[in-house]
Order: structure tokens, then sequence, then C-alpha cells
């Protein structure tokens, strides 16, 4: 209830921080909370960078609180009521006040958890660690495998949630306020063009469905994920949507660096899509410009220009914080097991693509790109090509809204300056898959609809913008509202789910609450520099991950392949979680790694290992490894913790703690 109201408290200071800058300096409520949002976020990187995290979410708060004081002394009461008024007639303002107080209420309520398997590894883990050590994950000195992630969503959680317990329903809450935010700067719309606002706002809200492959009957994971997919897709178009409400105003220009940074700081390809926004922008100042395009060319030009600096700044401080704070080969910017730089990337897939020195992967992935952007799923519509179809028919529209020159010349301009990035961006995901992915993963195209269907949203919701912009207002108003129409109607008919982030889906969770029971047992003995090892029999990986996630300490990855014999380890490799096994020819486990008792006893002692976790034991560790325990171990023991005394001690392990479950 606390992570509640002081969310609510939060909204209602950033919200009436809008209303009064907007009042002061003539601009769209709706527009203001993205860059408030952003630079708060922008804020709190600053000090987390400097180690004093906290003391960034206390500037955010009394900033936000000197705005409302200024407004109440300069204006009285009445002046700041008068500017609540005027907000409350912004459509988009409203929308995002309201749509984030009913997250923070809905979620509050069914309190929704983690469920993908990149939560657990990276990007859930990342803002809980975060959030309970009020630092940053790379610097702190429990570096779990959370260093590639970048920190936006990480801070976007922190500002909603920095001094009480972590709570993953507000982590997922605090990220969609972020998504919220940049659909309300899409509807800043003139307030006689209310109902494009709401139009846009709507459409916006649906475009992660309908850019999806999300199986029918199937839980719909939008709105309810930690990952980057959601903000990126929402901040890379919410950019082109403030810079369209304000980009203008010589001023209000400058707002838009704001997001663009958190942008950037997104995710690592982020970078790129950073750089794109900023093109872009400088294609419509230049096309857009009512005097000749010479003659704007300069002015363009630096504006864009300013904008890559920031981009660049952003990306470049991040990558010098986390080799500094973490100089390892993990934090090292490479690509790949080779550990290749971007660079050598680049120009090794420009080189094969030229069809010098190719490889038969290559080819394969080549084939299989081209493919796919007809024939795989992308959206309710279909593949790519049906995707950048409907983006298209959104263009027409704009085009025929807008006034003959400057108007017309931009919405060309956007669309075809989309399309070149797009191929370019195309290109460079068949690099990475081609140098990133396994040669069974590369050729299958893993996760392609994840990684390209940001852009697609991104670009379809900027079009959407451009389109509630038209300067013949009748027409724009009603191709915007046949265009959201469309729109809601292919969700409705083709890709509403059956569940999603409204529904309670306890169901879902069931063997995360049942590891969650155990490992709050094994916390209450557990401390952060702790290193443990995890054997749960059976495991497909998803408990091991679980358990990473859920205590508090270090766990200590295992081993694969054949380790029993003493110092004999050369067809043993590193790897995360493991089943014991006898014997190479072993077929009860999938996944398998041979080890007797003296072996587990050496591996625990070369980690440096302080405690061991039976999560689920069998017949095998029952029958050899029970004198190694104290009380011994059998089949269907409850999840035990051991410490460990040492090689040398009669019994190495000794009794710490024991959890009961009722989930098998």
């Amino acid at each position: 209830m606390l992570h509640l109201l002081y969310a609510l408290a939060l909204l209602l200071l950033l919200c009436g921080a809008c209303a009064i800058l907007a009042q002061k300096f003539d601009l769209s409520p709706a527009a203001l909370p993205l860059p408030i949002l952003s630079g708060a976020v922008l804020v709190l990187y600053v000090c987390g960078i400097a180690g004093v995290l906290r003391v960034g979410t206390v500037v955010v708060l009394l900033a936000l609180a000197a705005v409302w004081a200024a407004g109440l002394v300069k204006r009285r009461p009445a002046g700041v009521v008068t500017a609540w008024k005027n907000a409350i007639s912004a459509p988009g303002f409203v929308l995002f006040l309201g749509g984030a107080a009913f997250i923070w209420l809905l979620f509050c309520l069914h309190k929704p958890m983690f469920t993908q398997w990149d939560e657990f590894t990276a990007w859930g883990l990342a803002p809980k660690m975060v959030v309970e050590r009020a630092a940053f994950y790379v610097a702190d000195p429990v570096n779990l495998k959370a260093s590639f992630t970048y920190p936006a969503t990480s801070l976007i959680t922190f500002l909603f949630q920095p001094f009480g317990d972590w709570a993953e329903w507000a982590c997922l809450a605090a990220i969609d306020t972020l998504a919220l935010a940049c659909l309300a700067a899409a509807a800043a719309l003139p307030r006689d063009r209310w109902a494009s606002g709401v139009l846009v706002f709507a459409a916006g809200f649906v475009l992660p469905f309908f850019f999806s492959a999300t199986p029918t009957g199937s839980y719909a994971v939008q709105y309810v994920n930690a990952m980057a997919d959601l903000p990126l897709a929402m901040l890379f178009g919410g950019v082109l949507c403030l810079y369209f409400a304000v980009g203008r105003r010589k001023s209000a220009y400058w707002l838009t660096p704001l997001p663009l940074a958190v942008l950037t700081l997104t995710k690592d390809i982020c970078f790129a899509y950073g750089l794109i926004a900023a093109f872009l922008i400088g294609l419509d100042l230049l096309f857009a410009a009512e005097e000749p395009v010479k003659k704007a060319f300069p002015k363009a030009l630096l504006k864009a220009g300013a904008l890559a600096v920031v981009v660049l700044a952003a990306f470049m401080s991040w990558g010098r914080y986390t080799a500094a704070v973490t100089p390892t080969a993990d934090t090292a910017a490479s690509v790949g097991s080779e550990g290749l730089s971007y660079g050598a990337v680049l120009v090794g897939g420009v080189k094969q693509l030229l069809g010098i020195g190719r490889t038969d992967k290559f080819a394969q992935i080549m084939a299989a790109m081209g493919s796919a952007f007809f024939t795989r799923r992308i959206c309710l519509l279909g593949g790519g090509a049906m995707a950048v179809i409907a983006i298209t028919m959104v263009v027409a529209a704009a085009w025929l809204a807008a006034e003959k020159g400057p108007a017309r010349r931009r919405v060309l301009a956007l669309h075809l300056g989309f399309a070149f990035c797009f191929a370019a961006l195309y290109l460079f995901h068949l690099i990475l898959y081609n140098y990133n992915f396994s040669d069974v993963e590369g050729p299958a195209l893993k996760d392609y609809d994840r990684y390209l269907a940001p852009y697609y949203q991104a670009w379809m919701l900027a079009m959407l913008c451009l389109l509630a912009h038209g300067t013949k207002e009748r027409l724009a108003q009603l191709a915007t509202g046949g265009a959201a129409a469309v729109i809601l109607a292919v969700f409705c008919w083709r890709g509403l789910p059956a569940a999603g982030f409204w529904s309670d889906a306890d169901s879902l969770y069931t063997l995360r609450a049942d590891v969650q029971n155990r490992a709050d047992a094994m916390n209450t003995v557990l401390d952060w520099p702790d290193r443990v090892l995890v054997i749960s029999q059976g495991d497909d990986a998803t408990r091991w991950y679980y358990y990473r996630y859920e205590l508090t300490a270090q766990v200590v990855n295992g081993f694969g392949g054949f380790y029993g014999r003493l110092g004999d380890t050369k067809d043993r490799w590193d790897s995360d979680f493991m089943n014991l096994v006898e014997s190479e020819n072993w077929t009860l486990y999938d996944y398998k790694a041979v080890c007797v008792p003296d072996t587990l006893v050496a591996y625990m002692a070369e980690k440096d290992c302080d405690y061991i976790l039976i999560d689920r034991a069998d017949d095998y560790l029952q029958r050899e490894f029970s004198p190694l325990f104290e009380g011994g171990l059998t089949n269907d023991m409850p999840a035990t913790l051991y410490r460990f005394e040492g090689a040398d001690a009669e019994v190495p392990f000794t009794l710490a703690a024991v959890a009961e479950s009722g989930v098998a």
C-alpha cells in the first residue's frame, strides 16, 4: 500500500508541475510528462554514477515541489486551480494521469509478477538490485549478470520506489507510466482537436498488441513485463511525437534531448535508435522549413547534430562508467563468443554482404531474413511487408491531410527516412544474427519479432501523430478517426488476448511462488557476500534462474560434462544450473553433469562457496551423497540450505535452513 500511496503522490506532483509549467510557457500540458519524467531519470542517472542514487530522488521531489511552491506564490492558489482546469481540458494529459493512476491501482490489486526468462537473467534482475541496494548493479560488489543491461528501466523503477522494499508490480507499473507519458506526447494536440488526441492515444496504447506475435488464447505480456522492448518502442516514437508537438518553438525544442537521452540509455541497440531519431528530426527541420532547403540546411544540421551529440554522450558515458567500475571481459563492448568489437563486426558483415568471404551461415541468415520480411508474422496483419503497407496507408492519409508545400514535404521525407533507416537496421540485425547467435539460433532468426516490432510500432505511432497534426483540420480528424478505428477493429478481430495486464494471473505464478517461499526461508540466513551453489535435480534451468533472482546472495554457476575424478577437468565446461548424475550414459535428465561426492566437495572449494542449496534431491543424491550432509539426504526432502564447512571437515555440509513447500 505504501508503494501505491507514494506513486499516486508522485503522479500528483508531476502532473501539477506539468499544469503549472504548461500555463507559464504556453505549452500543451500533455507534452510535458515525457520530458519531465525523462529529466528525472537523467538526474537519477548522474546521481547513480556519483553513488548517491537516493539523493537524486530527493532532488527530483524537491524540484517538483518547488514548481508547485512557485506557482502557489506567484499565481496564488486560484492561479494553480486555473492551470489545473486548463490542463484537464487537454485529453492527452487527462488520459496520462487517469491511465497511470488506473495502472497503479490495478497492479496494486493484482500484484503481477515477472514471467519471462530474460526478466530473471537481466531485465527484472537489474531494477531489483538497484532498488534493493540503492546503487547501480554494475558498481555493486555483488555483480550478478545484469551488467549488460542499460539503466533507464532501472532508474524509472527506482524513481517510483526509492525508499521501500522491492515490489515487482511497482516496477511494471513504473515502466507503463513512462510508456503512457510517451502516448501523452503523441496526443498533445490543440484543444479544438481533442477527439484526435483521444484517438491517437487509444490507437497508440493498442500498438504493442497490434505489432506482436502473441499466440491466440495465451497471456499477453504487453504492459506486464520489465524488458526494454516496450520502453524502446514508446520512447523512440515518443521523442518524435514530442518534437512534432513542441519542435517549432525555439526554446521548447530543447525538451526533445531529454527523452532522447533516456532512449539511448534503454538498451544497447538504442544507440542506433537514438541516432535514427536525430536523423529523422534533422530531415524534418530541413524539408518542413518555410525557407528553401539550401538555406534551411545549416540550421537543421546544427540542431540535429546537437541531438546526435546528446545520444553519443549518453551512450559513451554508460560505456565508460561500466568499464571503470567493472573492468572485466563481461562488460566490454563486444559481440558474440569471439569477443569481436562492434567495428570489426560491421566491417566483417559489410564484406560478407558484398560477397567477400561469405560463409554458409551468413548466406543462410541472409536468405532467412529476406523471406522473413514477407512470411514471418510481425503484426496482426502478417509479415513486415504488410506492416509497411499499413503504415504507408496512414502516411498517404497524412499527405492528403497536409497543405501543399512544406507540410507535404515533411510527411514524405519522414516516411522515406523511416524506410531508409529501417533497411539499414534490418541489415544490421542480419549481421548481428551472424556474429551474435549460434549456428542454430542465427539461421532460425531467434526473437526476430522482438527485435524489429518496436521499430514498426514507433513508425506507426509517429505517422499517426503526424496525421493528427495535419493542416487540413477537418480531413485530418476524419482520417485519424478512420486509421484509429481500423487499428482497434483489427485488434478486436485478430489480436484480443484471452488474458493480459488487466487479468488476475495467479495460475502463472505457481512455480514462482514456490521458489519464492523457499528462497525467503534461505534469505533469513544468507547475505549478499555469501556464495551459494544451487542443486535442483530434474531442473531445466527455470528453478535455478528463479533462485538466482530471489536469493540475497551470489548464486554460483555450475558445470556441465564430466567431473567424475578429482583433478580431471578437461571434459568439464562452465554452465549455469546442473543436474548431478553418476555417468554420462544416464538418460533421466536432458541436462546433466557427471559428479561424485569427492568432486562436489572439490568444486565447492574451487568456487569458494559458502553454502549449498538442495532444492530437490533424487535417489542418486540420497544414495551417494548422504554421508556428506548433516542428517543425510532423502529423495523427498524439503528444500534445505547447508553451510559448507570445508573440504577437510568430517561432515562438509551442516544444516543452515529448511523450507517447506507444497509444490514439487
